[in-house]
């Protein structure tokens, strides 16, 4: 052995026996950690509770009142008072036709109405002048019953001026168009200085009324006696949602139910009217309609949090005596606030696991790190509004396979 040999031998066995040096005076090996032997959770007791029975269906909002505006009469158009898309009032001018031509019309009638009124009372002095000759015959009777019919063609000539007159009046009445509501106009197919009212020139555009609207929604016909007894206590109130946000709510009440049965889906069409103050809401538009069906007591209930899904049904942690856990399947009902309200799998009392279902298998051992309450009275739940309580997407945690 050279003496690099020698020196490359030497730092090695110092390494080893400092390395040993510290192992055995540390006391051996780290310990292995231990995995705890219980999963720490909070729970909560099955309670029941007075849940407001709230249904919800698909509906489509519809105008009360939906007019054309046509041109009743020729001509030009000489002014748009209201703008496309404008919100109109009662009374409120939407179009103007020049009027100028009907206003000559009218005053040609009124003319011819004064030449047949002037007529008429001729006549009829002429006739009454040769009544008292016939007696006498001074006059022969068919000379004097041709003054008579005289008359009466002019009475009728009056009569005949007077309808002129007035179908002047309305014509020209027709080249003012106002808006018989309060409503939202459409898209102008015409615009100043075209003719209008010719074939295929009629329609000039549409007005809507939105304030109040109607939601339309349409329940199974088997509901119906379920809705009919409600209504016969009194006005049934509903909410309406805009489709696809939550946050565009209106109140309303049920008006009307169709008189028939549709055949094709079994469904009878029913109807809310709701206010609209904001505008928002259009006809067309898709809806949810949340109807308030009463309370119903003693239901059970657990917090949302609670309920997991496996596949295709829905589970809760159930606490056992010996305090390991199960799975338990449940039915659900509906969905109020953060909790909801079930129909079988569990019963008044069961402690149930709320967090940390996620690390939970069937036999694990829990720690409870809540104070557990005693099971309280049955409690009622005010809902706040139809739409507050009514069901939505149940929230759900998938458990930690086995």
């Amino acid at each position: 052995m050279n003496s690099h040999q020698f020196k490359r031998f030497f730092i090695a066995t110092t390494l080893i026996a400092t390395v040993s040096a510290i192992f055995f005076s540390c006391g051996g090996p780290p310990a292995v950690p231990v995995r705890p032997n219980t999963v720490p959770v909070t729970t909560a007791l099955v309670t029941t509770a007075t849940v407001p029975q709230n249904q919800r269906y698909p509906g489509l909002a519809v105008s009360p009142r939906m007019i054309k505006i046509d041109a009743r009469v020729e001509g030009f158009l000489l002014k748009q008072g209201a703008p496309d898309g404008s919100v109109t009032k009662p009374d409120q001018v939407i179009y103007r036709i020049d009027p100028r031509s009907f206003e000559a019309t009218l005053t040609a009638q009124e003319g011819s109405l004064v030449q047949a009124i002037a007529q008429r009372d001729y006549a009829r002095k002429e006739m009454e002048r040769n009544a008292p000759l016939v007696k006498t015959d001074a006059i022969s009777q068919q000379d004097f019953d041709k003054l008579v019919a005289s008359f009466e063609t002019a009475e009728g000539q009056v009569i005949t001026s007077q309808a002129n007159v007035l179908s002047a009046k309305l014509n020209l009445s027709y080249c003012t168009m106002v808006s018989p509501f309060t409503g939202i106009l459409g898209a102008s197919k015409f615009f100043e200085g075209a003719v209008v009212g010719q074939i295929n020139t009629t329609n000039l555009n549409s007005l809507v009324q939105i304030d109040p609207l109607w939601a339309e929604f349409s329940p199974s016909a088997t509901e119906w006696p379920k809705y009919a007894a409600l209504m016969a206590k009194g006005p049934v109130s509903a909410t309406v949602t805009f489709d696809g946000n939550n946050n565009i709510k209106a109140n309303g009440k049920i008006i009307f139910a169709d008189n028939q049965v549709s055949t094709s889906t079994g469904t009878l069409m029913l109807r809310v009217e709701f206010t609209n103050p904001n505008l928002i809401f259009r006809p067309g538009v898709y809806v949810q309609v949340d109807v308030f069906l009463g309370e119903e007591p003693n239901v059970l209930v657990v917090p949302q949090d609670a309920v997991f899904a496996r596949e295709t049904n829905l589970y809760v942690w159930r606490v056992k005596a010996d305090d390991t856990v199960e799975t338990v399947q449940v039915k659900i009902i509906k969905k109020f606030g953060d909790m909801i309200s079930l129909s079988d799998g569990v019963k008044l009392g069961d402690r149930i696991v709320v967090d940390g279902i996620q690390r939970l298998k069937p036999g694990a051992k829990i720690s409870d790190v809540t104070q557990v309450p005693k099971p309280p009275e049955t409690t009622a739940i005010e809902p706040t509004s139809a739409s507050a309580n009514a069901p939505g997407p149940t929230k759900i945690s998938e458990p930690a396979k086995k």
